[in-house]
């Protein structure tokens, strides 16, 4: 079995718990246990005096995927849980490593290498935090990752109880024969090597994944580009449900638009549906972004897209032929939707990225129906949709 020992006992220069400490939606314990996941764990230790409401939640959430969880007050309780056999994953308390680093470490959830990860003794780590980063030896100092086997760990038991568990299993790793490996200055930056000692340099951390992991706002689409900003700065906060909330927003004033416009409100009924492709482009950003900073497959419904444009062409098609009245010529709002969709999908440069912004598409018709020019403003642009791919078709 795997096994990942994490702990929850060092206080941040503000007093709090490091591991408590939010970063990017979620705790920092629970960034360790996630990529303690990826390496196959089915079993997390975890040190901590007084299960706080983060472990509790951790606990909750891990036990809810199928992993072991066991909250301890000391260390006394690891040699029974830790067989000879086992494989145990050490990360230092309150600190985020770079995923992609660890792997190269550690290897994949398909394989683990035993090693204990090293940095010079001259790194600005092991100077700035030598009590988080011990030295090793005369040239090294642990950089707070390791992996070692089973064994070693039953000699936990002929230690005092009050003793530091995770500077005793590395040195126990180390007398077992655990191979180092170096890392060098270039992979352990600030950026990819986070010590939640504080709380500003968690936030100083958050800011930079986001600014990696957030997809660009192309302004030639004010509406995408707005809706990416906007997650962009509520992220910190709404990253665990975001999707969830903004998604829901969505299908709401999606339906309230086509409601509005059955029954006569065809400006309202627009704008609207322009508010609910606005929503629902902060939901997919949301998604988005949260895959790419836990390096997670997104997990989203891919229906909504398809339920915004279905929506939205019903919304044009009442707005031309409310309820109970019937003009053949509604039929061309779900063609221009439809349209828009084709040449987002097979478009390139300017007309591409206009076409996949579906808020500024909406709220365009919206001013088109309130001065009275909404089905000659679909006629024009279905055309003009028309004519951008039969000229991509030519050029292909």
């Amino acid at each position: 079995m795997r096994i990942g020992l994490i702990a929850a006992l060092r206080r941040s220069d503000d007093g709090g718990l490091r591991a408590a400490l939010p970063l990017a939606g979620r705790s920092v314990i629970a960034w360790q246990a996630s990529l303690l996941q990826s390496l196959g764990i089915q079993r997390v230790l975890c040190l901590t005096q007084d299960p706080s409401g983060e472990i509790l939640a951790l606990q909750q959430m891990l036990e809810g995927q199928g992993v072991q969880f066991h909250a301890l007050r000391g260390f006394a309780a690891i040699p029974a849980l830790v067989r000879a056999e086992d494989d145990l994953v050490i990360f230092a308390d309150g600190l985020v490593p770079e995923p992609a680093v660890v792997r190269a470490v550690l290897g994949d959830g398909e394989t683990l290498q035993r090693a204990v990860a090293m940095i010079p003794a001259d790194h600005p780590l092991a100077t700035e935090h030598p009590e988080d980063f011990e030295r090793v030896d005369a040239a090294r100092h642990w950089a707070g990752v390791l992996a070692m086997r089973g064994a070693p760990v039953q000699h936990l038991a002929d230690f005092a109880d009050d003793a530091d568990a995770i500077g005793l299993l590395l040195r126990l790793a180390l007398q077992a024969g655990t191979p180092a490996r170096d890392l060098s200055a270039r992979e352990l930056v600030p950026e990819s090597w986070l010590l939640a000692q504080s709380a500003s340099a968690v936030a100083a951390h958050e800011s930079a994944l986001i600014a990696r992991a957030a997809p660009p706002a192309d302004w030639r689409a004010p509406g995408s580009a707005l809706a990416a900003s906007l997650v962009r700065a509520l992220v910190p906060q709404g990253l665990a449900q975001g999707a969830l909330i903004a998604g829901s927003t969505a299908l709401v004033l999606l339906l309230l638009g086509v409601m509005a416009a059955t029954f006569g409100f065809g400006v309202a009924g627009l704008l609207a549906a322009g508010l609910g492709a606005f929503a629902a482009q902060a939901s997919m950003n949301f998604a988005v972004l949260a895959a790419r900073l836990r390096r997670e497959e997104m997990r989203f419904p891919a229906g909504l897209a398809g339920a915004r444009d279905l929506l939205a062409g019903l919304t044009i098609w009442f707005v031309l032929s409310p309820v109970p009245d019937w003009q053949p010529l509604a039929a061309l709002g779900p063609v221009t939707i439809a349209l828009a969709v084709l040449v987002a999908r097979r478009g390139a440069g300017l007309i591409g990225v206009l076409s996949a912004d579906r808020p500024l598409l909406l709220l365009a018709l919206a001013l088109a129906a309130a001065i009275g020019f909404l089905p000659e403003a679909l006629a024009c642009l279905a055309l003009g949709l028309c004519a951008a791919l039969l000229l991509r078709e030519g050029k292909e």
